[in-house]
Order: C-alpha cells, then structure tokens, then sequence
C-alpha cells in the first residue's frame, strides 16, 4: 500500500498547491501526518511516497520509499497539463545525487509536461547545489551557506542563479528553490507545473 508523505516545508510555501495535492491523495491512499511524528504501523509491502528529500531521510528506515516523480511517472490516468514545448532550466538537487531513479523520472515528467528541459552543466549526480544547504564553492570552507550571514548567502545565491538568464528554474526541492529565489531567480516547484498550469 502506498502512503503519501506530504512536506511541511513545502505546505508552508506553496498552500494552495499543498492543498491540492493532498485532496489528491486522500482519494487514492492513507495520507501521513508530518515525518517526525506520524506512528502508524507499518507493512513490509507499503510504500511511502515523498516530496522532500529531508521526508525521505526521516522515513527510510521505517519504509520502503519512492518519490512522488516516480510515482507520477508510473500512472496511466494522471492529466498532465501541456506547456506546449517552453523552454525551463533543471534544478537537481545536491541530496539526490545517489538517486539517478528521481533524475530519471523528472525528466520523463517534464516530457510527459511538453516541457523542454536546458540542462545545466552540473546536473543530476554532479550537482552542487541545495540552495543554503549545501552549496560547493572553492571561496568558502562551509558548504552550509546557511552558516554565514545572509549578506553572503545573497552574494553567492544571486552568482548561482546568473547561470538562468531570467528563464524559469524547475526544482524538485524546497531548500533548492528557496535558495533559486534568494538569489532573485525565477523558480518553480515541480509540484506546482503537475497541479497548476501556468
């Protein structure tokens, strides 16, 4: 059985899309409370769906998991909306680098989306990027940007997003996007093409 892990973080930002995705899912599954604190027992056959990279760490060791790209990618029923072939920039995130299964399935989305997809250089297992998480820079021994004062994760969010030439930015994570918008980048969250045509 599936189990739909909705993201706090993500609710937080996007409310109405949250919203949206979870009337979805409570059709179609259990939906859990927040990571941290939902108790429910556990099968060995079920499967908890994610949004967040930081729900797929909370969740591993109690639950087979599978991103909610995956599962999108497997439905034969899903409405994809149709973005008639406009051009996006591809965020992955830096969390996903040991996961080419999520890599994959974004891209099929996108496709799925009519959406073509500008890859940049430091895609899929090369990333370096998670917004103030994490963020590999040779000017800086911190890889937590979200370390220094928020002058400096300005400054290098802002050099980060020059790389986009004003273009749409897709990321599949919060932390991704928020350091996207930090930097005065025009991001988007996955989510929110799949639930809300633009």
């Amino acid at each position: 059985m599936y189990i739909y892990y909705p993201s706090c973080n993500f609710a937080v930002m996007h409310r109405k899309t949250a919203k949206k995705v979870k009337e979805y899912f409570e059709k179609r599954m259990p939906v859990a409370k927040c990571c941290k604190i939902d108790q429910r027992q556990l099968e060995k056959e079920d499967i908890g769906l994610y949004v967040c990279q930081a729900c797929r760490e909370q969740i591993k060791d109690k639950v087979q998991t599978m991103s909610l790209w995956e599962y999108f990618d497997q439905l034969d029923d899903f409405e994809f909306p149709d973005y008639r072939g406009q051009k996006m920039y591809l965020q992955d995130c830096y969390r996903d680098i040991k996961h080419p299964e999520v890599h994959q399935a974004v891209r099929n989305l996108l496709k799925k989306m009519n959406i073509e997809v500008i890859e940049i250089e430091k895609n899929k297992e090369n990333s370096i990027f998670c917004g103030t998480l994490h963020f590999e820079t040779k000017d800086l021994e911190d890889e937590h940007l979200s370390h220094y004062s928020k002058e400096i994760q300005e400054k290098y969010m802002k050099e980060y997003a020059q790389q986009f030439h004003n273009e749409q930015v897709i990321c599949t994570c919060n932390r991704c996007l928020k350091g996207i918008l930090l930097g005065k980048g025009n991001g988007v969250h996955l989510l929110e093409l799949l639930f809300n045509k633009m």
